[in-house]
């Protein structure tokens, strides 16, 4: 199963992308569909030739370029950085998130240590729950702390523990709900707030919840983790 985290490319991603779904050459198809439409068909683009509906797996590891001046006119150049599948999946999940885009990752910890490796360095802060999936918690107190990464581990169920654990150096709210296993509840809405107010990024790792439940970009979560 693929981890994801999505957000908006450059950052944030705190809105939605509109009513209608479109595929990977952006044009609208169906206007004002249900997730369950979004789940099978978002992010989908029928070929223009063959008229095939479903996107083929493209097990490719590098793509022709026209010429040095046309590199990357079609967007490919090597299936680590940029897939014709992969983004299919990356556009739809970033659909049923409610969010900018996406990026897939092939493990839920590569998607959590991208997450604090993009926005921390040491000497930075981060305020991550105390009731995190045990693979959260152990890299951060096991690899990052040894990197010069400062942690406090507080209760995410009172946002003012949120707000009483920042420090002037806290780059970071880490934050997890429902939490695994003991689903646990975050109020995102406020602990969001909290962090616009400081100018703090807020990621919310949501997997027990999945987006038919609760999508945190609509919390004003800058970054959601699924697996």
């Amino acid at each position: 199963m693929l981890r994801t985290f999505t957000s908006s490319v450059a950052r944030r991603a705190t809105a939605a992308t509109g009513g209608s779904a479109r595929c990977m050459s952006g044009k609208e198809w169906i206007p004002n569909v249900s997730m369950d439409t979004e789940v099978v068909h978002g992010g989908v683009n029928p070929d223009e030739k063959t008229g095939a509906i479903l996107t083929p797996v493209y097990l490719s590891t590098t793509f022709v370029q026209e010429s040095v001046d046309k590199y990357l006119d079609k967007g490919f150049s090597y299936s680590r950085t940029a897939n014709p599948t992969v983004q299919m999946l990356e556009e739809k999940v970033a659909r049923i998130e409610n969010g900018h885009g996406a990026i897939c990752v092939g493990t839920g910890m590569s998607a959590t240590a991208s997450c604090i490796n993009g926005f921390m360095n040491a000497g930075d802060h981060c305020v991550m729950t105390n009731c995190s999936y045990g693979g959260t918690n152990r890299i951060a107190r096991e690899q990052f702390m040894n990197l010069g990464m400062e942690f406090s581990f507080v209760d995410f169920t009172d946002p003012q523990n949120v707000a009483d654990a920042i420090k002037p150096n806290t780059k970071l709210i880490f934050s997890e709900s429902p939490t695994n296993p003991t689903l646990k509840i975050a109020d995102l809405s406020a602990i969001s707030e909290i962090a616009k107010d400081r100018g703090i990024v807020h990621v919310c790792d949501s997997t027990f919840a999945t987006p038919y439940i609760m999508r945190p970009l609509d919390h004003v979560c800058d970054l959601t983790i699924q697996s």
